[in-house]
Parts: C-alpha cells; structure tokens; sequence
C-alpha cells in the first residue's frame, strides 16, 4: 500500500449481537429447573469468557469463507451472510472472531452433521464471541452468520461510499484492519485461506472484487447478481470490492500468462484512463523479470477511488486515487504520470512481496512496503531511464533518515502491542528506511546474489506466510554468509548512525580513520552510544585519479588502509553512491575540499548525498547553518535538477517557527533573491522542446521564489493567471495549476480565497476540487481562514474532503492561533465528523509553535483526546518532540540564522 497519509480508521460504539432462533432454548420447551437441596448453595453462574486484547487465540483457524453481499451505493447500510469453513485445534467452548460495528441478526455452528447452539457474548468493539451449548471437537467445522453493517460516508476503511458526478459508489480498504467492518473474519494476515464473494446490486449498477465473474444473473427487483471465482488463499487484508456504475477500459493482456488487464473508472471517465491503460502491460512484464515468476493471479484490474488517499495492492484489484490515476490528456503532465507509473510499480510489486508471499503478523509489514518501495526505482532505472530513479531514490533515503533522528520514531521491526502499533506501521520507518536498508544490502552483497536470494524466498514460501527471519535465511543461502548479522543492526533497533572519517597520512599506506554513533539532531533526548554492524564504501581522490575501499564498520571506530592511493587523498567521502544508510559528518577543510571538487570528481548521487548530510549536520548543530544557507545558494542554479533539488531542501534548517517577524522578512528576500532570477527565465509556461526535468523544476522553482519569497513579478503574474483560470481552465499549464493558484491566495488576502470557494461549491471535477482547496488552504489572512474553517464543520460538505483546509493555515504564523484555538473549541464536533481514526492527527495542528508555552498547552488538550484513537497517542509524542527539537534548534541555531540572514543579499552563481 502507498498511502499519503495514514487511512486507517476507527469507528466507536459496541456490536449488537442477537442469537438465532436455533441458538436460544425456547421458553416453553426448555427444561423446567430443579429444586436445589435446602441446604444447598445456589450454583455459581458460569465465568463469563475472556475476550483476547490484540489477536485471536489459536484453538479455531478459518479455511475458508463464502460470503454473500446485499448493497446499494445510495443506501447506508448492507446486508451480509457469510459462511466460515474452521479448523479445530483444540476442544473449545468459546469462539472469537474479529466484527466491527456488524448488527448481528442471526448466528449457527454445525459440525459433523449436528447443530451446536450458540449464544453471542460481550467483547470488544473488534470483536465478536459465541459460547457454545457443546464444546467443539478438533476437526472441521462450519459457522453460518448474517448481519447488516455500515456503508460509511464518514469513513475511509470497511467499506465507504464517495459520490462522483451526481453518482454514487461503494469502494472498500481493509488494511490493516478493516475488513471486520463488512464481514465477520479472522482479520490477521496470518490466516490466508480461500475466499468465495457474491454481491446482489441494484440496476445500473456492477460489481468488482479480486476475481473474475463466473456467471451475472438477473434479479426479480431488477437488479443483478454477481458470482465471482473462489480466490487463492489471501489473508483478510486483501480482499476488495466496489460496486457503481464503472466503466471498463480495456488494456493488452499482461504477463507470460496473458492474463485480462483493465482500467475501472467512474462513469463518464474511461478516456482519462489511455496512459494506465498503456503502461500497466509493461512494469507487469518487468517484474515478471526480476522475479523469475510468473504474476499469480488470474486478472489484473486497476480500479480509481475517489477520496481514497494513496493506492493499494489487492491482487485482481488494485485500488488508486482516481486523481493520480486518471488524467486528461490535454492536462496530463510528467509529474502526474511519473507518479502513476511509480506508485503502479510499487503496487504490482506486491503482488509478489506481500500477496504471493505474506507477512506472518504485523511485526515484519517491512517485507511488504519496503521491499515494494526498493523494487520501484529498481524496475524504473531500466524501463524509464531518464527517469533518473537512482539518484531520486536518494531523497528518499534522506528524508528517512530524518525521521529516523526522532526518538520517537519506530524500529523497522516494531514489536505490535496494540492496534496503534499496527496503524503506526505504515510511516517513513517502514516504507522509506526499510528500503533504503534493503538497497544498502544489494550494494553490499551485490545484485545478482541479491536478486537470487529475493528468488529464493519467493519460491519457498509462495502461497503462504514467512518472517524477517525466513527472507533473512535466503539471502544468507545465497550470499554464503550471514546477512542477518549486519541487516538486523538495522532492522531492530532505532535509529541510524552518522559516520565520521579523517584521512591518516603518517604511515607509509594512507588510510581512513572511520568512528560511528548515533545521529540525534539537537535537543533530542536519545542515546548517541549505538552501534550498528555498517557496510560501507569509502571514495576519494588524489590529483585525478579516485579509489575506493569497502568495509564492514562493526565497532565505534576502526581504520581502512587506502591501498589504491599512492599519496595522501586530496579529499575522501565515506559513502561511495550515497549506498550506505547513514549520514557522512564531514565539516570545515574537510566540507569545503568536497564542494570543490564536487562537479568533476563526485558522482551526482554523491553531490545529493552530501547535501542532504549537511542540512542533517545543521540539525545536529554540527555545522552552523550559515553555512548550509550558502551550500544552497551555491548549487542553486546547478543545471542537474536532482542536485538542485537536493540543495533546495537545505531551505529545512530554517524552520520559519523559529524566525522573528523581521528575520520571516529576511528569510522571504533571501528566497526571492536566490531563487527569482532562475523562476523567472523559466517564467509560467513550458517552450517547446523543453525537457521533462525543467518542467519538473518549474513547480518547486516557482514555490520557493513567489509564493515563499514574494518575489513581485511572479506573484502579479500569478495572480493575472488565476484570474484568468477561473474563466478559461487552460490559461494555466496543467502542472502549475497548485503552484500559481496557491501563489496568488497567499498573496491576495481573503478577498480571492473567496472567490476560489464559490469555485469550488459549483465545481464537478475531482481534481479540480483538489487544486481549489489546496489553493485556499494557502490563505494568510485570519479573517478568511476563520471562514475557511466553518465550511469543516458544515454538514453539507464531505468531511474527507475538506479537512485539508486546516492544516495549511495551522503552519502560518499569521493564521496559526486562530486554527489552533478552533480546533480546541470544537473538538467534539471535529471528532465527530470526520474520520474517527483521523482525530489523532489533529494534535499535528499544534505543531506550528516553536515555544515552551504552547508545547505545554498542546501536551494538556490533546493528551487524554488522542488516548482515545488507536494512532492518537503516538501521534501526540511524534508533534510533541518536533515542537522540543524546534526550541532547542532555535537556542543552537538562531544567531547563525540571523545572522546570514542579516548580512545583505546573497547573489547566486551565473548559469552554467
């Protein structure tokens, strides 16, 4: 899965259980009871059964279920009976399955013929419980339950309904643990088991799930009867489904097995879906490749969401925001279409990584998401070389590393405790660090044994469940060493280190002195004293030529004879590529012998790799951040748009929570004379025979130098062009449509925020509701946002989509009180509109502050508010040390910023 932001949900309230009419002795029938002895006491009611806190004891195993849906996109409710085939382990007398808000109507156990009486008992809101009038004997047997249960429009887990051009649909998300919301389940991807849907749907409507349709029957009302083919065994998680009046696009048959490949839109959309269509046949056809298997299932279908908020790797049903899979041509962009590609990769990389092979328990999630996230840039680098997914992957790794610096931030292989631990799981930790670790590992051992060890795992555990502890065998098998010793430093403890190397020239070999320890950025509370076991490749040069040597660092420090160097090296960078994951400390003489030679003797992902280590050194206050202003204003014309961007990040030392009224204003001018004289030449419109990383530049170019840095001619451009957009939608090209809008609000006041709104409420288009909200959400006035803000609250409007519009405002100085104090009067009714997993992350509202004071105040409100959300309660500890690092990066860090930022303007380099 590759979500924006965490979509897991939570919905409150108990279920209600009824028993069937075979579970309950009737009244008049049942035996009358005996007269107790005189002098006997009366018998002890029987011990009400325990319900387990996290997972399903192991005495009962589903293999399989069969499972017949009732529903009506317009309806709010559904009707369900599904059939679970159990195993018996062992005798028992209670029975626990996973349900969330299901009405249960009826409920029967049989096994071996007879009929076993059932009645429900109290658990918990996740689950539902039966004890039995008889013990269940080892063996097989079969559990019948029909319910009704909630199609939400509240929600974006279970399953959820979303309206699209005056029609309605039903679309579902299970994972991590939504599938008990539409059906009573086992809901733990250790139990994958077959998996037999029919869905009854009203006319004008279809339906879709992971397989194909076996027979489509007419029903008396009208409506139609789908009866799809039993699945190969998955686990809960990945079942989909989605019922509306889709359309079809059809794709070339993917895969050695030709297997049918589609596209499902919306009604009205299926011209929006030719660049899906055509691209989706072609990563299939590489993954096959790397892996050496064949894709596993019988179709492949990919299916647009709305709402939904990132994509989804069902086998047979792959799900994805219908905004970054759909597109007009004639406002399509490389931005949009690169994102698709990606993401689509990731996804279908799954379907090896997670669905042919499953994790065990949520533990080792990491053998989904962060292998599905290194395969990407694998498969891309070949297929889309100009892509250049190698070096962007280095991003990446970095922005992983930054949360890897909070102590706050989980291990790669987090013991699960709670639900929250689940829901936590799918964050940078998981996705970015986990695969970052992965290709380390490759560079290390070498892509062909890597590559042979994926292949290995892959074969020996198809079709079931494996651990950390079982890919970890494989890749040991293959590499003829064990690979756990050096991969579990990574996996299972927090954190990363930060290398420091010097050069030794007093022997008659030169050799690198190399020390590690934890990286902590200023004011964290962490331990500095952690080891890991770090492979790594030190480059350096002398005169002309370069060396490089390779090593495992398994102690705080150690030396690394040089032998290739036939002098002392004129400079050395202990992270040859950016491979390794780890940050580089080098500083001073050192630095700046880098920055020299950084054109012509560092690769380009070395050059993105230093930058992005020298912003981390600023955050460490290893380096003053001074400096890091004038590393950025250095490289910012650089004609490479991997190392610009890499350098335009450095602009994250200054956290403008920091800054005083007077310094914002400096800062703002540093932006604008940085970056307004190249934003400019490039102006708001692609030339022809442009290149596609221009165009991608434009957008970020445009960002920091206007809407940051009010640079004045772009801002009034800006806002001619928004003007003119509102009457003629191609008046701005399709990728600066977000740029130029948010531009021109941020520096309109609440008059053109206004008019953007009255936009918005008339507006049919998905996409263009997006850029319209995202646009005003830029507002700085306090008046318009707390006008803004009212429309959260409305009930007319869809709470999943206009939550957005908070958290803009909350990071602006200008306009973050009045957010900050609405969500405090009004936190109830927030709550209660939107998604109630969502409520967690209101604390993030909160993180605009940089002060003692109000950290104080958030840690008082929210507190006991985000102990009731599974998420909530970490999600408040994660806003709490980005306010604690942000003072102590103030007290380290605000004379330097002041400084530099008070010396005049800085004129960058002329184009090279």
């Amino acid at each position: 899965m590759r979500l924006s932001h965490l979509s897991s949900l939570f919905l409150a309230g108990l279920l209600s259980a009824c028993a069937s009419p075979q579970s309950v002795p009737d009244a008049e029938t049942a035996p009358a009871p005996q007269p107790a002895p005189a002098q006997a006491a009366a018998p002890a009611a029987p011990a009400k059964p325990t319900p387990p806190t996290l997972r399903l004891p192991g005495t009962v195993r589903p293999s399989g279920y069969t499972v017949e849906l009732t529903m009506d996109p317009k309806a709010d409710t559904f009707q369900g009976a599904v059939d679970v085939a159990i195993e018996v382990a062992e005798p028992t007398s209670v029975l626990w399955l996973n349900g969330k808000a299901l009405t249960v109507k009826q409920a029967s156990l049989m096994q071996n013929g007879a009929a076993i009486a059932v009645t429900p008992v109290e658990g918990n809101a996740n689950l539902i419980g039966f004890t039995l009038a008889s013990p269940l004997a080892k063996g097989p047997a079969s559990l019948r339950i029909t319910y009704d249960a909630v199609a939400s429009t509240r929600e974006l887990e279970g399953v959820f309904r979303a309206q699209e051009r005056g029609d309605w649909y039903l679309f579902t998300q299970f994972e991590p643990i939504g599938a008990r919301r539409v059906f009573p389940c086992f809901d733990e991807p250790g139990f994958k088991v077959p998996w037999q849907l029919t869905i009854h749907v009203p006319a004008g409507s279809v339906a879709v799930t992971n397989t194909p349709v076996l027979a489509e029957e007419a029903r008396p009302d009208g409506g139609r009867t789908f009866r799809f083919a039993r699945t190969q065994p998955l686990p809960s998680y990945l079942i989909a489904l989605g019922v509306g009046p889709f359309e079809f696009v059809q794709a070339a048959p993917s895969g050695r097995n030709k297997v049918p490949t589609r596209i499902i839109t919306p009604k009205g959309r299926s011209a929006e879906a030719a660049y899906a269509a055509k691209v989706t046949p072609e990563i299939l056809a590489r993954l096959e490749d790397y892996f050496g298997i064949p894709y596993p299932y019988e179709k492949l279908d990919t299916i647009a969401v709305p709402l939904f908020g990132g994509a989804m790797e069902h086998p047979g049903l792959v799900t994805f925001n219908s905004e970054q899979l759909l597109s007009k041509e004639e406002e399509d962009s490389p931005r949009r279409q690169r994102g698709f590609a990606s993401t689509q990769v990731h996804e279908l990389g799954h379907q090896w990584f997670g669905n042919l092979v499953t994790l065990a328990w949520w533990d080792d999630l990491w053998l989904n998401e962060a292998f599905a996230t290194w395969i990407t840039p694998r498969i891309v680098e070949d297929w889309q070389p100009k892509w250049d997914a190698p070096v962007q992957r280095l991003h990446y790794r970095s922005w992983s590393l930054d949360s890897d610096g909070m102590v706050t931030a989980r291990r790669v292989r987090q013991p699960i405790e709670n639900a929250g631990d689940i829901r936590t799981a799918f964050d940078d930790i998981t996705y970015g660090k986990g695969s970052a670790v992965l290709a380390m590992t490759e560079e290390w051992l070498g892509r062909e044994v890597f590559r042979r060890g994926i292949q290995r795992y892959l074969r020996e555990h198809a079709g079931g469940n494996a651990t950390a502890n079982d890919f970890l065998a494989a890749l040991s098998a293959e590499a003829g060493q064990d690979v756990g010793k050096v991969l579990g430093t990574f996996l299972d403890q927090g954190g990363a280190p930060v290398v420091t190397a010097t050069v030794d020239c007093s022997g008659k070999t030169p050799k690198a002195l190399l020390r590690q320890r934890r990286y902590l950025p200023v004011g964290s509370k962490g331990e500095a004293a952690r080891t890991w076991n770090v492979p790594l490749c030190v480059r350096y040069g002398v005169g002309s030529a370069t060396g490089r040597t390779c090593t495992v660092l398994e102690t705080e420090s150690a030396e690394l004879p040089l032998p290739e160097a036939k002098s002392c090296p004129d400079w050395l960078f202990p992270n040859a590529e950016g491979a390794g994951y780890y940050r580089v400390e080098v500083s001073g003489e050192a630095l700046r012998k880098l920055v020299k030679v950084a054109d012509k003797q560092l690769t380009r992902s070395e050059r993105v790799t230093l930058l992005g280590d020298a912003g981390a050194l600023a955050k460490a206050g290893a380096l003053p951040a001074g400096e890091v202003l004038a590393l950025a204003a250095r490289f910012a014309e650089d004609p490479d748009r991997q190392v610009f961007s890499a350098s335009s990040d450095l602009m994250e030392v200054v956290d403008e929570r920091m800054l005083s009224d007077a310094r914002r204003a400096d800062y703002h001018r540093f932006l604008k004379d940085t970056y307004g004289p190249r934003a400019r030449r490039l102006g708001f419109a692609p030339r022809p025979g442009e290149d596609e990383d221009t165009r991608l530049m434009r957008p970020a170019l445009l960002y920091m130098a206007g809407r940051q840095g009010g640079d004045p001619k772009l801002v009034a451009e800006a806002k001619r062009l928004a003007a003119k957009w509102i009457q003629d939608r191609k008046a701005i090209s399709p990728e600066l449509v977000s740029p130029v809008l948010g531009m021109a609000v941020a520096h309109s006041g609440a008059e053109f925020a206004s008019k953007l709104l009255e936009v918005w409420k008339k507006e049919q288009e998905r996409k263009v509701r997006e850029q319209l909200l995202g646009a005003v959400s830029s507002v700085r006035d306090p008046q318009a946002v707390r006008q803004l803000l009212q429309m959260v609250l409305d009930p007319a409007n869809d709470a999943r989509e206009v939550l957005r519009v908070m958290y803009g405002p909350a990071q602006e100085p200008a306009t973050r009180d009045v957010v900050y104090g609405f969500v405090k009067e009004n936190y109830d009714a927030l709550a209660a509109r939107m998604p109630e997993e969502f409520a967690g992350y209101l604390a993030f509202v909160g993180a605009g502050y940089c002060d003692a004071e109000h950290r104080k105040d958030v840690e008082q409100f929210f507190t006991e508010r985000n102990a009731r959300t599974d998420a909530g309660p970490r999600v408040l500890s994660q806003v709490l040390e980005m306010m604690d690092l942000c003072i102590a990066q103030k007290e380290a860090q605000g004379a330097s910023i002041d400084a530099f930022l008070t010396k005049g303007p800085v004129k960058a380099p002329a184009p090279k």
